[in-house]
């Protein structure tokens, strides 16, 4: 059975990707200078996508150490 930690993992290494992927093709753009020429694009895809990668290690994790059958 798939778990819930499996499915957001994916779904936030899927979006981290796109938001990382549109913030490096859009580098220098001049929209950039309402944020204070900060790529927001790139830097909350990267926050994302580390999201994405903590769920993936916590369901690896409990996969690993399988829990007790209960009674």
């Amino acid at each position: 059975m798939i778990s819930l930690s499996f499915i957001l993992a994916i779904l936030f290494l899927l979006l981290g990707s796109i938001l990382i992927g549109y913030g490096y093709v859009t580098e220098g753009d001049p929209m950039y200078a309402k944020s204070l020429g900060w790529n927001l694009n790139l830097i909350w895809g990267a926050v994302v996508f580390g999201v994405g990668i903590l769920f993936g290690l916590g369901n690896w994790f409990s996969n690993q150490f399988p829990s007790k059958e209960k009674l």
